[in-house]
C-alpha cells in the first residue's frame, strides 16, 4: 500500500510539474521603443519621447530579485534621465515601460509566473487537513494498572 501511494505522489508531481496550465497567459508586448524618462514640470507628468511622441509613465517595472518577495517584478516611481523600454499589450491596461533596453522576449520572461509549486503545496495542506478531519481516531483506552 505505501509503494502504490509513494508512486502515486511520484506520477502526481511529474504531471503537475509538466503542466503548462499553471504558466501566466504571455504579455505579447508591442514595443514602441527605448527612451530616457523626462519630467514636464508644467504638466506634472512623466513622459519618454520617441518619434516626437510622448508616452506617459506613472510606473517603471523592474525584475524583482528579492528572495523574500512573491512578485517576479517590482513597480517604482521614475527617475529622470532613467532609460526604459516602452511597449503596449493586449494583456496591460495602456503605456508599459520596463527599465533599461529590453527585446521581446526578455519583457516575456520579465513578466511571466509558475504557480505550480504554490497549486502542489496548498493541495498536499488541504489533502492532510482533509485526512485529519475525515480519518477516524483511535482512542487511546486507559488500563487500570490499580492491583
Amino acid at each position: 500500500m505505501k509503494k502504490v501511494a509513494f508512486m502515486f505522489f511520484v506520477v502526481l508531481g511529474i504531471a503537475l510539474t509538466s503542466c503548462s496550465c499553471f504558466d501566466s497567459e504571455p504579455v505579447n508586448p508591442r514595443i514602441i521603443g527605448v527612451g530616457n524618462l523626462q519630467y514636464d514640470a508644467k504638466m506634472g507628468l512623466w513622459y519618454v519621447a520617441i518619434d516626437s511622441n510622448r508616452y506617459v509613465i506613472t510606473q517603471v517595472t523592474f525584475p524583482d530579485y528579492n528572495p523574500r518577495s512573491v512578485s517576479t517584478t517590482q513597480d517604482v516611481e521614475p527617475v529622470e534621465g532613467m532609460l526604459v523600454t516602452v511597449f503596449t499589450s493586449k494583456e496591460k491596461i495602456g503605456v508599459q515601460a520596463v527599465a533599461g533596453k529590453q527585446s521581446v522576449q526578455q519583457i516575456e520572461a520579465l513578466y511571466h509566473t509558475n504557480s505550480t509549486v504554490a497549486v502542489i503545496l496548498f493541495s498536499l495542506l488541504g489533502l492532510c487537513f482533509a485526512l485529519m478531519l475525515f480519518l477516524p481516531h483511535k482512542k487511546a483506552h486507559a488500563k487500570n494498572t490499580d492491583v
